[in-house]
């Protein structure tokens, strides 16, 4: 009678246990990619109390004769057929249609496989599953964009590669779509242009880098200073000496010869300017005032500065026809150029350049990394009126191109049901399951990626609770067997009574 109590307490163990895998099962009834289990028991060990006989010529062959002790779970196995697909309409969310699992790589370098395919794209440019781990895929040919295969049209788990964007473009990818074989396209931005306004027929063209942040308007405002430059003329008497960055407003210098030189009349183009008294300065020069260019001048226009003097004792050496000194012209002054535009959060962003419109090599405005080329006659005419805040252009990308990101790889394995379940939806490889074996999803007998969709469990719920009264009942019963037994034993003991 201890016996059958034993066979009770192992049968009472295993359908416990069976109970448990049933409560794991009902519990994930909603678990995306989650594989049921099942329970399977077997007898433990019999005791054999007569060993059989052959027949002989006088008798027949005999049975053996044997008592068992129990129950035992003897596997636990996890149901791996395909569940259908729930769409989530969801762009970087795969279901993979068939055999294989996607492969990722954690924190510790570990690689996992999941059919869970929620995915998408970290600040990093990383692309990770909901865990955060590293999605792998087949590296691709740098110049043909294919993948790296081998010629069986697989390549080893190990040689799979973790999927990343540079971070600096990711923002300049939209319409990021995964393929049923894998690939990961996107249209990619184009680098940013600027688009000039139908009044600025100045503005022959305009440039910014690929990675510039400007988007939006180009707002400009353009300014004028009232001081005027004096450009001495290329070939002056040599006794005539005119600092090279004398201003108008500032000083010319006359060399002396022993003698004070005084200047008579100063004419800037029409207008005529009283006479200045030059003053002696130590190193052998005389120093005259100039008064400010014709404010009548258009900007921009050459205006020449004639200088008549009136020799000393020493006399200063003129032209023999007694015709004034041309010593060079006055122009119209630099340029300040304003421009408000905005970055691509929609922040406004001011530059400011001061330009030259007369300097015949400077074609070109450089405002931060925006670069504006222009007319340099036709944008200093406009300076005589007033541009302010005008529009003048627009940033913004340029036509954009369909572009191969990447392509994930689809891994499969000799004997899948020999996968050890590490939770989270993970698979790790065991002795039994054979080594993992990568390729483009659709070959080599693997499923093929369907984006906006995942796996659902592939729990069935009237199974499971049909399971769950077959269990009860084998638990009730071998409590009734422990509970026979033990009346039995009470009436044994109480026959001494």
């Amino acid at each position: 009678m201890l016996g059958s109590m034993y066979s009770a307490v192992s049968g009472l163990a295993a359908h416990q246990t069976k109970m448990n895998v049933i409560g794991n099962n009902i519990a994930n009834v909603n678990t995306y990619g989650f594989k049921a289990s099942r329970v399977t028991f077997s007898d433990v060990f019999y005791q054999t109390m007569t060993g059989a006989s052959g027949p002989s010529n006088n008798a027949g062959g005999t049975n053996p004769v044997q008592l068992g002790y129990g129950s035992k779970v003897k596997s636990i196995d996890v149901i791996n057929t395909r569940a259908g697909s729930a769409t989530t309409d969801r762009a970087l969310d795969v279901y993979i249609n068939g055999d294989g699992y996607l492969a990722v790589k954690d924190t510790n370098g570990i690689i996992r496989y999941t059919r869970v395919g929620v995915l998408n794209f970290d600040v990093a440019g990383n692309l990770v599953d909901s865990t955060g781990n590293l999605v792998l895929g087949i590296a691709l040919d740098p110049n043909t964009k294919m993948p790296r295969l081998g010629a069986d049209g697989t390549v080893s788990a190990k040689d799979l590669v973790p999927i990343k964007v540079d971070p600096r473009d990711l923002d300049k990818f939209t319409g990021i779509t995964i393929g049923s074989n894998g690939e990961i396209t996107a249209i990619r931005e184009g680098d940013p242009i600027v688009v000039p306004e139908a009044n600025t027929g100045w503005l022959i063209g305009a440039t910014v880098p690929s990675n510039t942040n400007y988007n939006g308007d180009i707002i400009m405002t353009v300014t004028r200073s009232d001081e005027v430059r004096f450009l001495p003329e290329a070939s002056i008497p040599d006794v005539v000496d005119v600092d090279p960055s004398a201003n108008v407003n500032g000083a010319l210098s006359v060399h002396r010869d022993g003698e004070q030189y005084v200047l008579s009349y100063v004419k800037i183009g029409e207008t005529s300017v009283n006479t200045v008294i030059g003053t002696d300065n130590l190193d052998g020069t005389v120093t005259f005032s100039v008064p400010s260019a014709d404010p009548s001048a258009a900007p921009g226009t050459e205006v020449d500065i004639v200088i008549n003097i009136d020799a000393g004792s020493g006399g200063v050496e003129v032209p023999a026809d007694g015709t004034p000194l041309t010593l060079g012209t006055v122009v119209a002054s630099e340029m300040t150029v304003n421009v408000t535009t905005y970055d691509k959060s929609g922040a406004e962003v001011k530059l400011a350049a001061t330009w030259d419109p007369e300097a015949a090599e400077n074609t070109q405005i450089k405002l931060g990394d925006l670069t504006l080329t222009v007319d340099p006659a036709r944008f200093g005419s406009l300076t005589s009126g007033a541009i302010d805040n005008t529009i003048v252009g627009t940033i913004g990308p340029g036509a954009g191109e369909p572009v191969k990101i990447a392509n994930i790889a689809i891994v499969k394995f000799a004997n899948s049901d020999g996968l050890s379940q590490s939770g989270e939806s993970y698979y790790v490889e065991t002795a039994n399951s054979g080594q993992p074996v990568g390729t483009i999803p659709g070959n080599n007998g693997t499923g093929t990626l369907r984006a906006g969709a995942l796996e659902m469990s592939n729990v069935d719920l009237a199974r499971e609770f049909t399971e769950m009264i077959i269990a009860q009942r084998g638990f009730q019963a071998n409590t009734r067997m422990i509970t026979v037994s033990d009346e039995m034993l009470a009436e044994l003991v109480n026959m001494k009574r």
